[in-house]
């Protein structure tokens, strides 16, 4: 059954069984009520007997309770509100009887209602004798209680078909939302309506907005990775194709610089592989995260990028505290390695590069800086897409991915990577860490 209909269904019914239990319940207990309510020739007895004894006097009343007894079968008698008889009356005598014989008699002929009224003028005690045929009839034909109780089951019926639809038609335009994204052809106009509600729907609708938009920047990023890669492939296939056709043509010695070329191009198409690998494992690995010691980590990093340094470039550490963290130190290790290698790559040969640990709060902020040519401003936030080159960049500096996959796994850390410029004109590479603990050492 349709999620709709079973709302509708539990709604309606348990609307329904709260009127039938009220409306019982209340049966039970103002009987009385019930009958005057119901009752064709009860409901404005007393008005009628007060206005006719007001206005018509005694005798005429007194004609109107024998009409009534002879048509209706109803008795009754007037009294002030002292107690006093206004009238002769219709009831009958039953004057001398015992409590519990009287009572027996009631139930066997009827019922005994006293009921009380108030004219402009004075107030009334009437007392009136319903006998059983005409209690009998009233059950049996209660026109206006099944009017009554149709109408309520039908305004329910409405009123739940209203909530049902509130409820369940957000949801059916979910599912058509879903279908979409599932062929690549989400429209996020199709949910604003539903993103306005203040309740879970609505939270829901935002919810899956956003996740929405999150898969399909991941596709179009995917889709452009891949057209990257594959025009960075193109490119040293091309000339090692044509190297090997110029080579098969004619007989090269050991020595000949067209083995050397071979060889560049084979070791950048394999760089170009190691880099592409390297970044689609960083959303593959499942291993858990460990806690592991940051500045031992920042040493240790930092002394293989000074082995590789050129002879005059220097690199200095400072406050490289021992801080806790939790992640992965490969990870973390290798998109250090990457930005150090890019500030030494780009910093002159007496160039210094500076690496300064601080802890803020809950915030471990870690920032590398040379002394390189920096970047345009406007380049600053595309650093770190694959395959981004920058203007006048040699062919040979790289393809971008040394930046991409240190960004990737320092996101992956819960951290943040940006880029500025620094007093010296270089390039200042920042990255922002959570902290397990800024406090705790080991």
């Amino acid at each position: 059954m349709r999620l709709f209909w079973k709302v509708f269904a539990v709604l309606w019914l348990a609307t329904l069984l709260v009127g039938v239990s009220g409306f019982l319940v209340s049966r039970t207990l103002q009987q009385d009520w019930l009958l005057l309510q119901f009752h064709p020739h009860l409901r404005d007895f007393a008005e009628q007997l007060v206005e006719t004894y007001e206005y018509q006097g005694p005798l005429a009343a007194q004609r109107w309770l024998e009409t009534q007894r002879r048509q209706h079968r109803l008795r009754a008698q007037l009294y002030n509100d002292e107690g006093y008889s206004l009238l002769p009356g219709t009831l009958p005598r039953i004057g001398g009887l015992p409590e519990e014989s009287r009572q027996s008699t009631e139930r066997r002929h009827g019922r005994l209602l006293q009921l009380a009224w108030a004219s402009p003028g004075a107030e009334y005690q009437l007392t009136l004798h319903v006998p059983a045929p005409e209690l009998f009839r009233w059950q049996r034909t209660p026109f206006a209680l099944v009017a009554n109780v149709t109408l309520a089951m039908l305004m329910l019926a409405l009123l739940s078909l209203l909530l049902s639809r509130y409820l369940t038609a957000p949801l059916g335009k979910l599912g058509l939302a879903a279908q979409a994204l599932a062929k690549g052809q989400f429209d996020a106009e199709t949910l604003s309506s539903i993103g306005r509600r203040q309740d879970e729907i609505g939270d829901l609708s935002r919810r899956f907005q956003s996740m929405a938009e999150q898969v399909n920047s991941l596709l179009n990023s995917q889709q452009q990775l891949l057209r990257d890669i594959s025009h960075e492939l193109r490119s040293p296939l091309a000339r090692l194709r044509l190297g090997m056709a110029l080579g098969s043509k004619r007989d090269l010695e050991q020595g000949d610089p067209l083995w050397n070329r071979l060889d560049r191009e084979c070791t950048r198409l394999d760089r170009l592989i190691e880099g592409i690998l390297a970044l689609s494992r960083l959303d593959t690995q499942d291993a858990p995260p460990e806690h592991f010691d940051l500045g031992a980590l920042i040493a240790d990093v930092v002394e293989d990028a000074r082995f590789t340094a050129e002879a005059g470039q220097q690199i200095l550490v400072s406050g490289c505290e021992k801080l806790v963290i939790s992640g992965w130190p490969d990870q973390l290790a290798g998109a250090l390695d990457n930005l150090l290698r890019n500030a030494l790559r780009f910093s002159p040969v007496e160039g210094e590069i500076s690496v300064s640990v601080q802890a803020e709060n809950s915030i471990i902020r870690i920032r590398i800086d040379d002394e390189g040519p920096g970047v345009p401003p406007e380049w600053l936030e595309r650093l770190g897409e694959p395959f981004a080159r920058l203007p006048g960049q040699p062919a040979d500096s790289g393809h971008g991915l040394g930046i991409a996959i240190a960004r990737r796994a320092i996101a992956r850390h819960g951290g943040t990577l940006a880029f500025s410029l620094n007093a010296a004109k270089g390039l200042r590479a920042e990255i922002a860490l959570p902290a397990l603990n800024p406090q705790a050492r080991v």
